[in-house]
């Protein structure tokens, strides 16, 4: 009998792959899934070859939100189970939020509810323009709680009250224009421009990438006061002293790739 993993992780060539691999339920978020995300990010941060993440899901579509089916059984289990079941979500977003290295996101088909969260809380958003996006939890009486603060900060409060409130549908174009998808593709080159743009990012300085992300999140929401020109200096100080950079500007200064690209 085959049996079929919720993800399957592929990494090569410093890229890591993550697919979301229930395809006859649209990829929905279940205990099990959330548990191999979590398990599989973990993975590819003790492997210091992997530089990229790539999230995508099996089948039609990328993700089509919370498995209904699963939050039945986990409601009737009870409130600590219902509650745990809840914070699994909350902390594999989180841990996703936070990851260190560049993460790509790659949607064919629905993106609704969580399956939208997961792209909220990746850096480079690919879509196939025939993608139909969505928060569509107050249609079944839910609210989309634990992605909100995600949400919020990739697309601004006023379209997530709009969206979250009327559980729209939206497209491709759509979510371009409101910056929660930066490329519309074709659904048959998805995954080719993909593995494409994280090629190019393999070029650039692989600490300089995580500095860069850890630079966006301290930054983010921060006050502009005299104080952020120290911090800020002191972070390019330091990078401009490592051995990444000493290497990338003599490169330069060659007309060469650097050491890291070649």
């Amino acid at each position: 009998m085959q049996i079929i993993t919720p993800i399957i992780l592929e990494k090569s060539n410093g890229i890591a792959e993550i697919t979301l691999n229930r395809p006859l339920k649209c990829n929905a978020l279940n205990g099990e899934l959330i548990t191999a995300i979590a398990t599989a990010l973990k993975q590819i941060l003790a492997d210091s070859t992997m530089r990229v993440l790539i999230i995508r899901g099996a089948g039609d579509h990328f993700c089509a939100g919370g498995d209904l089916q699963w939050m039945q059984t986990v409601v009737t289990n009870g409130a600590d189970s219902n509650y745990q079941d809840a914070l699994s979500l909350a902390n594999c977003l989180y841990q996703l939020h936070t990851f260190p290295l560049p993460t790509l996101a790659l949607v064919q088909g629905r993106a609704l509810g969580g399956g939208a969260g997961l792209l909220c809380v990746c850096d480079i958003v690919i879509a196939d323009k025939g993608a139909s996006f969505g928060f569509p939890e107050v249609k079944i009486g839910l609210a989309p709680s634990t992605i909100s603060p995600y949400v919020l900060a990739a697309i601004g409060e006023r379209l997530a009250r709009y969206y979250f409130l009327t559980g729209a549908l939206f497209s491709a174009e759509e979510a371009k224009q409101m910056g929660l998808v930066h490329i519309i593709s074709k659904k048959e080159t998805l995954l080719e421009e993909g593995r494409l743009l994280a090629g190019q990012l393999l070029k650039n300085g692989p600490d300089a990438l995580i500095k860069t992300k850890a630079l966006l999140s301290r930054m983010t929401n921060e006050k502009i006061t005299p104080d952020i020109g120290k911090i800020t200096a002191l972070h390019l100080a330091e990078l401009r002293a490592s051995k990444e950079a000493g290497e990338g500007l003599k490169a330069f200064l060659e007309k060469r790739l650097p050491a890291w690209s070649v």
